[in-house]
C-alpha cells in the first residue's frame, strides 16, 4: 500500500493525459491512495475520467503558472516572457512549500510530478516527467535560452530521478528537445511515450476528428473558425472536440459537423481509433498519442509557442505528419492528407505506453524498496 501525490501542471490538458496510465495503473490496487494537485481544468477532467473512484482524491493547486508565451504581437510575446519567467522561480518555492505540507498531511510515500517544478521532497522519492529538457525559443526569447536550461537543470537536481518522455538511441519525437547539456545523465532516464489512448481494431467512420486544444485562449477561436470553414464543404462525417471541462455543450452543425465541449460523457479511446484523419495542434502529447495510435494527422502549432514550432518544422522535416507552420494559412488546399506520415514511426517498432509504465514503475519500486 502507498500513498501517492501526483503533482499536474494546467498549461495545456497532455500533462495530464499522458499521466493517465501511470494514475490508473496505481489505482488498480485499491489499498493505494491517490492524491492529486492540479488546477480546476485538470480537476475536472479527472472527475470525468474517474467518476466514482473512492481512493482518488483531488486538491485543487495553490499557486498557478502564468500562461506562458502569450501574446499576440512579437513584443507582447518577448515582454509577457520576460515577465513570466522572472515570476516562477518564485512561485516555484511557494508550491514547494505546499507540496511538503501534502506530503507530511497525507504521509505520502513519493511524488510523480508532470511539469510542476515545485513538486519535490527531500524526505520521499519524487520524481519528474518531461520530454523537454533544452529549451528552443526563436527571436529576441532566444537570448534567454541558456538562462532557462540553467533553471530547468538546477531543478532536475531536486529530483531522484527525470523520466524523459523520448526514445533516445531510436527515433527521436522530441529532436533538440530531449538531448541535455545536463551534467548528471544518472539522474536521467529515456523510457519512451505515454499515451492516453490504445489501440483497437474498430471500423474508421469519422473522416475528420478535430481537437481544439491548447492553453493559450487567444489563438483559440480563429483556430476553430479557419477548419471549420474548410471542413463545412467537405463530405463525410466531422467532429471537433473544444477541450472546456468547465463548460458543458453539444452542437450540430450544417455540414454534417458535430461540437463537444469535451470528451465528457463520450467514448474517448472509441472516438480517436474511428478517426480517419485527426486535426491538432502540435502539442508534444498529441503527437505521442498519433504514435500510439499509427494515426494520419495533420497538424498545426500554437503560434508563438516555440516548443509546437520548432515540434512542427521537426516533424515536417523529418516527414512524420501533415504540418501547416501558420495557423493564418489554413485554407483547402493544405488541409488535406497528402499520405500516410506515420509510417516512418510505425515501422520504426518502437516501444509504447504499455512498455513505458513497465519501466518507470519498475525504477520507481526500487526505489520505494531502499
Amino acid at each position: 500500500m502507498s500513498n501517492i501525490l501526483f503533482c499536474i501542471c494546467a498549461l495545456g490538458l497532455g500533462h495530464v493525459t499522458r499521466t493517465l496510465p501511470l494514475i490508473k495503473y496505481y489505482l488498480k490496487d485499491k489499498k493505494n491512495k491517490i492524491y492529486i494537485t492540479a488546477e480546476p481544468n485538470v480537476l475536472g477532467f479527472l472527475k470525468n475520467e474517474f467518476p466514482n473512484t473512492k481512493n482518488l482524491f483531488l486538491i485543487e493547486k495553490e499557486h498557478r503558472y502564468p500562461p506562458l508565451e502569450r501574446g499576440k504581437s512579437s513584443i507582447a510575446y518577448t515582454l509577457h516572457i520576460m515577465i513570466d519567467g522572472l515570476s516562477m522561480p518564485s512561485i516555484v518555492k511557494k508550491e514547494n512549500k505546499v507540496i511538503q505540507k501534502l506530503v507530511k498531511k497525507h504521509k505520502i510515500d513519493f511524488i510523480i510530478s508532470d511539469g510542476i517544478y515545485g513538486a519535490y521532497s527531500k524526505k520521499v522519492p519524487s520524481f519528474l516527467l518531461s520530454h523537454q529538457l533544452d529549451f528552443q525559443f526563436y527571436g529576441i526569447p532566444y537570448l534567454f535560452r541558456g538562462i532557462s536550461n540553467k533553471y530547468n537543470q538546477f531543478i532536475f537536481n531536486k529530483y531522484t530521478k527525470v523520466f524523459v518522455l523520448d526514445y533516445k538511441d531510436e527515433v527521436s519525437v522530441a529532436g533538440r528537445l530531449s538531448p541535455s547539456k545536463y551534467k548528471n545523465k544518472k539522474k536521467l532516464e529515456y523510457v519512451g511515450i505515454l499515451s492516453q489512448y490504445t489501440k483497437t481494431n474498430i471500423k474508421s467512420n469519422i473522416d475528420y476528428l478535430v481537437i481544439i486544444s491548447g492553453y493559450l485562449h487567444q489563438h483559440r477561436q480563429e483556430f476553430y473558425e479557419k477548419i471549420l470553414e474548410v471542413l463545412k464543404t467537405r463530405k463525410g462525417k466531422k467532429i471537433f472536440i473544444m477541450g472546456d471541462y468547465i463548460n458543458d455543450y453539444h452542437q450540430k452543425l450544417p455540414g454534417n459537423i458535430e461540437v463537444y465541449s469535451s470528451f465528457k460523457n463520450l467514448d474517448k479511446n472509441k472516438l480517436f481509433n474511428q478517426a480517419k484523419i485527426i486535426i491538432s495542434r502540435t502539442g508534444y502529447s498529441t503527437i505521442m498519442d498519433l504514435i500510439e495510435l499509427n494515426k494520419v494527422a495533420i497538424l498545426i502549432p500554437t503560434p508563438n509557442e516555440s516548443e509546437q514550432m520548432y515540434l512542427g518544422k521537426y516533424h515536417e522535416n523529418k516527414g512524420y505528419f501533415n504540418i501547416v507552420l501558420s495557423q493564418k494559412e489554413v485554407n483547402k488546399d493544405n488541409l488535406k492528407n497528402n499520405s500516410e506520415n506515420t509510417r516512418l514511426i510505425e515501422n520504426a517498432n518502437l516501444p509504447k505506453t504499455k512498455d513505458t509504465v513497465k519501466k518507470i514503475t519498475t525504477i520507481i519500486d526500487e526505489y520505494i524498496k531502499k
